[in-house]
């Protein structure tokens, strides 16, 4: 599935980046490649395919099929970016990526549904744009993109998960996990143990039943009426 929509992507991201301004190549692709761990929750980093895409600098695969890519865009022109804020480079690389995701959709007659929110790395770490989507199709399945704004760059790292999460787990998301900490990664932050997963639940008490109830005192049974007569002294 990320293979399938990484075309529309490769399509949509470098016009985004080329409005974000040129300027002459530096190290921070390479810097930023090597600032990701080589393993992060079961995910293996991989060197980009040759059609993935100049803005792809690396992505993740998994032994459950899910996969990750990070992109980072050309460095902005604005001299007073900050990292982790939310400039309007990282709301454009959100919609790119919506856009993208729901014409796939599209093109497959599945049903998208889109939720935006934001997220933070750490206490102290960057801001993120969010975007969660839901696939429902002859197999359901779960795309996460997070962008963020870093050394004047924004970065945008995608997942896709064969599987429908409950947005309702919050920080115990797995994808979602992954998908921060490998955005602490590149801001340079010591990473993160993955999240507990949530214990099972344990199970109900057995109750015994109630002890049967004593039985009945049993009457005496009636003497027997004397027969023949009864004479009185």
């Amino acid at each position: 599935m990320l293979r399938r929509v990484a075309p529309l992507l490769v399509a949509l991201l470098p016009l985004l980046a080329a409005c974000a301004g040129r300027v002459a190549p530096d190290r921070g692709v390479e810097e930023a490649f090597a600032r990701l761990p080589e393993e992060i929750g079961g995910f293996r980093k991989q060197r980009p395919d040759g059609d993935a895409g100049r803005t792809t600098i690396a992505r993740y695969d998994s032994p459950t099929h899910a996969t990750a890519s990070i992109h980072a865009l050309e460095p902005t022109r604005r001299a007073d970016a900050r990292d982790g804020e939310e400039g309007p480079e990282v709301g454009q690389a959100v919609e790119v990526f919506a856009r993208a995701a729901a014409v796939d959709a599209a093109s497959r007659r599945e049903n998208a549904t889109l939720r935006h929110f934001g997220a933070r790395v750490a206490e102290a770490g960057p801001a993120a744009r969010c975007l969660d989507i839901q696939l429902r199709g002859a197999v359901p399945r779960r795309q996460i993109g997070c962008a963020t704004m870093l050394q004047r760059r924004v970065f945008l790292v995608m997942m896709m998960a064969p599987e429908a999460a409950d947005p309702r787990r919050g920080a115990r998301d797995p994808l979602l996990a992954v998908t921060l900490r490998l955005i602490g990664a590149l801001s340079g932050l010591p990473p993160e143990p993955m999240p507990a997963a949530e214990p099972p639940e344990a199970p109900a008490p057995v109750v015994a039943p109630p002890p049967a109830p004593p039985p009945a005192p049993r009457r005496p049974r009636p003497r027997p009426a004397p027969a023949g007569p009864m004479w009185r002294a």
